[in-house]
Order: structure tokens, then C-alpha cells, then sequence
């Protein structure tokens, strides 16, 4: 895992206030009810991945109860982490397996349903932004999955 001291460049936080929804002129390329993990408090709401960036958005509920929408641009990520690592590990003290999205010193945690799949999917994504401009791939941080998107490329 990147350590913090190591961060690979300096990013700007996900944007909070003013965060659009995904737009008409966006791809959404994956949406699932999420919840995102911010310290001790947890948001539910949905994820969006689009061409561009991430896009939580809060439950109504939760808006009401002054959570925000975040934004967090795809070329901000530095690395994509499973928690835990191993597919099939559980966590300690009985929390569940989420994502851990990392921008530098920041690192978002989601919880969604189809853990592996969102993965595999932001890898499929970053793979093929490289192929067509040289973006930068985050690093992917986990064991014993493969991930038969990329078995063609």
C-alpha cells in the first residue's frame, strides 16, 4: 500500500459543495448503491463511474442530514485497494470488505455489493485510458482474483 510520505503528487481533495450529478453529456459506465465510509460516519447513497471521475451522491435522507456530494476525477487516483487484500479474507472486528480509493494522502472507503466487479471494472477503465493517451494507471492493490476483463487486452 502507498505509504503517505510517498504520495505521488500533491491532488485536490474530491470536491464537496456544487457536485453535478452525472450530466446527460457524462457515460455512465457502472451505478450501484453505496455506502461511503467517512471515519465513523457513513453515508448511503450511489456511486456513479463515468469516463471522467466517481460521483457519490446521497440518499435524500442522508442529504438532509448534511452529507455531500463527492467527486473524486479518475487522473487523481494514485491506488485502488480491496480491504482486505485477499478475496475470501473477512476483516477484523467485523467490518465488511469495501474499496479504498487513494488520491495522495487522501483515501475514500466505499462499500458497495459487487466489490470485485467495481475493481475490475476501474482497472478495465484505466487500461484502456493508457492505451489510448498514456494516462497514468493507479496502482491495484489485491490478491487472488483475476480479473478476465483484461484477459483480451
Amino acid at each position: 500500500m502507498p505509504d503517505a510520505s510517498e504520495s505521488q503528487g500533491v491532488h485536490e481533495e474530491p470536491r464537496i459543495g456544487g457536485v453535478e450529478k452525472p450530466r446527460e453529456d457524462e457515460r455512465v459506465l457502472k451505478q450501484t448503491g453505496a455506502d461511503m465510509q467517512n471515519g465513523w460516519i457513513s453515508r448511503h447513497g450511489t456511486l456513479f463511474l463515468t469516463d471522467e471521475r466517481l460521483v457519490f451522491v446521497p440518499t435524500p435522507l442522508d442529504t438532509a442530514l448534511l452529507g455531500k456530494r463527492r467527486e473524486i476525477p479518475l487522473g487523481a487516483l494514485t491506488a485502488i485497494e480491496r480491504f482486505p487484500h485477499a478475496v475470501g479474507d473477512a476483516p477484523r472486528s467485523g467490518r465488511r470488505p469495501r474499496i479504498r480509493l487513494h488520491m495522495g494522502e487522501t483515501v475514500w472507503e466505499f462499500l458497495v455489493g459487487d466489490l470485485d466487479a467495481w475493481i475490475d471494472l476501474l482497472e478495465l477503465v484505466f487500461t484502456r485510458r493508457h492505451a489510448r493517451d498514456g494516462a497514468a494507471v493507479p496502482e491495484i492493490l489485491r490478491e487472488g482474483h483475476v480479473n478476465i476483463l483484461l484477459e483480451d487486452i
